[in-house]
Parts: structure tokens; C-alpha cells; sequence
């Protein structure tokens, strides 16, 4: 595997910038990402995702227009713990880093257009209820992480988002968009010569926009749920269930997040495959018939799995979940050597999705920003997994496993 050439650069203002050099490629990713996401510290629940749409606003109306008048491409995203704004197009590179800055740099909220935005978030929110697995998933997350930020959808509860106002957004804003707390990233074919003026560009234009505004630190929390069993009344016949896993220390076992969750991914697939014997055996017994979303993830506030799937009988394929997930595998059963096999293949198929996200520009430049957020190392953690015994990968899953907790909802068309 190639690992790009990357050129990084600190400010004064403590903001840090990086470029990406990929050969070839046509088209140039320009990205700023911010250390503040949904679960984070926030008056009021959807704050960060509320920001992140309000930002494009401004006096002389949605910014989008002038990314689009260059022939650029622009979009941004929240997360548990993050928030990122990001641009591509072919030309104008200058043009589109300036635009980047004045989108996150040059805030414009107004009473009237909080106002406006307040009724299609709520749209956006009601949308995601539409989908049965929302239900569930709501559920779980508040069994896990109570009603914390964490605990509640990214965009807020209808009543949080009717909280909003221009000042406690405006607070959000000035506390979470400083120089510390963000970062810069270019990805595409650039000569050294326009590398160095990139970054001279960016230097000027964080000074410009946000040197001056100091970090304040607040108290990381680890709310804890009930973690109990819901069973959760539906309309119709709808028969989504979830199963949600709360991981007591990701870090306790292995020093690096991202290694941990991709080693969770993987004995969590592995065991609960279609193509495995468990999977043959629930589909026998007529428990499940389609694959399970898996999901892993880690934030400040808590570490956590989520499982969704489909069954006629929730709850016995809720409790047969709950017992491959917790028992410990018999060495040299079926479901040992299945698994054994699987992580072999898993690795591979590791290295690929690497090479993958490699090739592509946007993934690559969110993947690699996302990674020094969060003081992680892609090309590291790969070397470590390709090394990996599958003993010692059994030992490293069975103590996080051991140590964690699992709660679950299911609906019941006849509570409906």
C-alpha cells in the first residue's frame, strides 16, 4: 500500500492544516473539520447540527450559490463529536479555500432566519421518524446513554430545536469554532510551490477569521442509561428490532480507538454472518432470514455498538443475540473455525477497503482528518491488524465483550 505524502502545518492560534498529495487526480478536496459534534457539551440539544446548517447563511444570502457560480461542489456533516465542512471542484482553487473560510469563519444568525430554519429541521427529525428502525434506535441510545446529548438524535428532540435561539447559538458558536478546535485539510495533485501557498492562504485566513477566540473547556460526561429490555408499540406490522452494546473502556485493552472498533466490527460480523452456522441456524428455526446492521462506534461520552434486524419473533432473536454475544466461543466448534477463517478474510478485506478509500479523494481527505482529530494513525493500525494473531484478537474481543453491557427494543405491532 502507497501512503500519500502529506505536509502538515501548525499555526500560532493552535489551528493546523494539512495537505494531502495525490498524483493525477483532477480534482482538489478542500475540508475544514471542527472538534464539536452532536453528544458534545451544548445548551441545547441539536445545537452543533443546527450550526452546521445555519453557517451557510449569510447577508447576502446561502453561500452555496457562490460555490456553484465556480462550478464547485460544497457539503458538511455532524457527527457524535464532529463537525466538517467541506468543497471539491477542478478549478478556482483559491477561490474555494477563501469561500471555505467565510463559510465557517463568518457567522450570520438572525432571530428571523433561526426562525425559518427551526421548521425544516423539524422536517428533517419527523423524516427519520418515518422510518421504523428510528423508533428503536431512539430507544436503545436513551437505554444506554439516558436523555445526554449522546442519548438523543443528532438533530435534536422537536422541543430542543424550538429552544433555539440566536443567543445560545451564537454562544455554541464562539465557544466550539476556535483555532484549537479546528482543522484544515487539501487533497488532490498539488507541486510544492502551490502546496506552500495554500498554506500561506490558510495562515492568513484563520488569522482573518478566527485567531483571538480561545477554547473553553467543560466537563466531558459518561451519562449511563438503564440499560434495559423496551418493547416499543407500532402501527401496522412492523417487526424491527435492535440490540444496543455499551463498551466500558475502549482504550482499557488497546491504546488506539480505531483499531479496537475495527476489531469489534469484525468478530461482531463474524459471528452474527449470514454465512455462518449461527446465522444457518436462526434462519432454520425461521428467526431471521436477512443480514443484521452492525454498527460500531466510540466518542468522548461513551463507546457502542448498535445491531437492527427483522424478526417475526423479536424477542427470542433478541435473547439468541444476547447469547452468542456473550458466551465464550468453544475452541474448535463450528462457529470457532468459522470465525477463525473469517478474520483472516476480514483482514484482507481491511487492506482493500484501505486501498479503496485511498483512490478516492473525498474519503481519503475526511478519513485522514477525521484520523488526526482523534491522534489515530490509518497506516499503523492496519500493520497491527495484518500482524494480529487470531488468539490474540479472541482475547482482546473477549475482554471488551466480558466487561460490556446490553440493552434492547423491539416493536410490537400488538401493543400497536
Amino acid at each position: 500500500m502507497i501512503t500519500p505524502k502529506i505536509i502538515k502545518r501548525k499555526y500560532k492560534s493552535g489551528f493546523k492544516a494539512e495537505v494531502i498529495l495525490k498524483p493525477h487526480f483532477y480534482q482538489r478536496f478542500f475540508g475544514i473539520i471542527i472538534d464539536f459534534g452532536s453528544s458534545d457539551s451544548q445548551k441545547v440539544a441539536g445545537s452543533a447540527h443546527f450550526l452546521e446548517h445555519k453557517l451557510f447563511a449569510k447577508k447576502d444570502g446561502d453561500i452555496s450559490f457562490k460555490f456553484e457560480n465556480i462550478g464547485a461542489d460544497v457539503n458538511a456533516f455532524t457527527s457524535f463529536n464532529e463537525t466538517m465542512f467541506y468543497c471539491s471542484g477542478i478549478e478556482h482553487t483559491p477561490k474555494m479555500i477563501d469561500l471555505l473560510f467565510e463559510l465557517v469563519g463568518e457567522p450570520c444568525f438572525t432571530k428571523q432566519n433561526i426562525a425559518k430554519e427551526a421548521p425544516i429541521i423539524k422536517q428533517e427529525l419527523a423524516m427519520y421518524k418515518d422510518d421504523p428502525i428510528w423508533s428503536v434506535n431512539n430507544a436503545i441510545m436513551t437505554g444506554m446513554f439516558d436523555h445526554s446529548n449522546l442519548g438523543t438524535e443528532v438533530v435534536g428532540t422537536e422541543e430542543s430545536i424550538g429552544k433555539i435561539t440566536k443567543q445560545n447559538l451564537t454562544a455554541a458558536y464562539e465557544e466550539n469554532y476556535v483555532p484549537s478546535k479546528m482543522q484544515f485539510v487539501a487533497c488532490g495533485d498539488f507541486s510544492n510551490n502551490q502546496v506552500q501557498t495554500i498554506l500561506r492562504q490558510v495562515g492568513k485566513l484563520q488569522a482573518k477569521y478566527l485567531e483571538g477566540r480561545k477554547a473553553i473547556s467543560s466537563k466531558i460526561e459518561h451519562p449511563n442509561g438503564l440499560m434495559k429490555d423496551q418493547v416499543l408499540p407500532v402501527q401496522g406490522d412492523s417487526n424491527v428490532f435492535g440490540v444496543g452494546i455499551r463498551f466500558k473502556n475502549f482504550k482499557k485493552v488497546l491504546s488506539s480507538l480505531d483499531l479496537t472498533q475495527i476489531l469489534l466490527e469484525i468478530v461482531l460480523e463474524s459471528k452474527l454472518s449470514v454465512m455462518g452456522p449461527w446465522f444457518e441456524e436462526m434462519r432454520s428455526k425461521k428467526l431471521l432470514t436477512n443480514p443484521l446492521q452492525i454498527s460500531v462506534n466510540y466518542t468522548r461520552q461513551g463507546d457502542f455498538a448498535t445491531i437492527f434486524g427483522v424478526s417475526p419473533q423479536a424477542n427470542e432473536a433478541i435473547k439468541k443475540i444476547k447469547q452468542i454475544l456473550t458466551e465464550p466461543l468453544i475452541k474448535n466448534s463450528d462457529q470457532y473455525r468459522f470465525i477463525e477463517n473469517n478474520f483472516a478474510l476480514q483482514k484482507e478485506e481491511w487492506f482493500a477497503r484501505t486501498v479503496r478509500t485511498i483512490n478516492d479523494l473525498s474519503s481519503l481527505a475526511i478519513e485522514m482528518i477525521e484520523e488526526n482529530l482523534d491522534d489515530e494513525n490509518l497506516e499503523l493500525n492496519l500493520k497491527k491488524l495484518q500482524v494480529m494473531s487470531f488468539d490474540e484478537f479472541n482475547q482482546v474481543c473477549q475482554q471488551i465483550m466480558k466487561e460490556s453491557a446490553i440493552c434492547s427494543a423491539y416493536l410490537d405491532p400488538n401493543k400497536g
